[in-house]
């Protein structure tokens, strides 16, 4: 009678998970920073257009002045190969006036997506986002 054992593949395994782990950041990243982008209000673009990734600590970039409105633009400074879980990430916009048009109501009241409550919306639901994009990920693994 032949031992039928089956190959250990934990370090193969632990791979796969890192990867998946990975691939979900990188989704709620990106995600989160288009959630921002679609949902913040426009006058000329600019605030839309300043959430930028930070790795290891914020981004300090910024859109330029704009003279008139223009287009929100969603600009990824890392692609999905370079997010990894054992960096520290941020999204964040440097603009002089984006924590208050996040935070007052009366300021924030053009938000696109949600209204006045559109940074809170989405920062709220974060842990939520953050679990969904792990399950997405996790069930793909064998």
């Amino acid at each position: 009678m032949a031992n039928s054992f089956a190959k250990f593949r934990g370090v193969e395994k632990i791979k796969e998970i890192e990867k998946a782990m990975n691939d979900s950041l990188g989704e709620l990243l990106f995600d989160t920073q288009s959630k921002l982008s679609k949902a913040a209000p426009v006058n000329t673009g600019r605030l839309a257009s300043s959430f930028v990734l930070g790795k290891d600590l914020p981004n300090r970039e910024f859109e330029p002045e704009r003279e008139a409105p223009g287009e929100v633009t969603v600009t990824r400074q890392y692609n999905k190969a370079e997010i990894d879980i054992k960096s520290d990430w941020y999204i964040s916009n440097n603009l002089k006036y984006a924590y208050t048009v996040a935070n007052n109501p009366i300021w924030g009241k053009g938000g696109r997506v949600g209204g006045a409550a559109w940074y809170t919306t989405i920062a709220n639901n974060l842990q939520k986002d953050a679990n969904a994009s792990f399950d997405r990920q996790f069930r793909k693994l064998k």
